[in-house]
């Protein structure tokens, strides 16, 4: 039985863009634990911005 799995090239913004998202929900989880963890909570909001201009990246082009 085959499932419907969609293949992505691993240097596709889509791609990068899923990483990113992964690398902010874990970041986001140890945040909750971790309320006073102001270095976290720094490269959370640096990926946060990432991810945004590489959306806006990704509707520009398409």
């Amino acid at each position: 039985m085959k499932t419907n799995q969609t293949k992505i090239v691993i240097g596709s913004k889509l791609a990068q863009l899923l990483y990113l998202n992964q690398k902010i929900k874990r970041i986001t989880n140890h945040l909750k634990q971790n309320q006073h963890d102001y270095n976290s909570y720094r490269i959370f909001l640096q990926k946060v911005n990432k991810k945004k201009q590489m959306i806006k990246s990704l509707l520009k082009t398409n």
